[in-house]
């Protein structure tokens, strides 16, 4: 696929995101994130690892950003919705590239970024409370999954 193409898809992905931004009445909180998807399509369309690193990191950050203005967590939305998009990053290339990543460095920021949200949400709400607002994360782990799963070729 050709720059052009990439460079159109980008586009019609930030096209998307803005509208839905504005019927949602996401304002600049969601520039992040809009930033991560655009990077995150660049990646659906080319493959290339490098569009994937900062599509994941902005994109989980933003929402955790949205999400910390939305329920006033004070700092845990924002560090649970950034260690996902590291998360993400492990789990995407996973599933795009049908085997187990040997780059699984992003699972270690990551995973020090939930815990420690994890806890924090804990502090203020009580364990169960902090991971019951978070169920939606699983909706969208379970469709990245459905999108980028390898998928067994014709004949083989």
């Amino acid at each position: 696929m050709g720059r052009p193409s990439v460079a159109g898809g980008v586009l019609i992905v930030l096209g998307a995101m803005f509208l839905l931004g504005q019927w949602m009445h996401v304002g600049g909180e969601g520039v992040v994130a809009l930033i991560g998807v655009a990077f995150l399509a660049a990646y659906a369309f080319t493959g290339q690892y490098g569009f994937l690193v900062p599509g994941g990191i902005m994109t989980g950050l933003g929402i955790g950003i949205i999400s910390e203005n939305r329920l006033e967590g004070e700092g845990a939305p924002v560090l649970l919705g950034l260690g996902l998009g590291f998360a993400a990053i492990y789990v995407i290339h996973r599933f795009r590239d049908g085997r187990w990543a040997a780059d699984w460095w992003p699972l270690i920021p990551g995973g020090v970024l939930v815990v420690i949200g994890l806890f924090l949400a804990a502090g203020q709400a009580g364990l169960l409370g902090a991971v019951g607002r978070w169920w939606p994360l699983i909706l969208i782990l379970i469709g990245l999954y459905m999108i980028f799963r390898r998928r067994p070729q014709p004949g083989a």
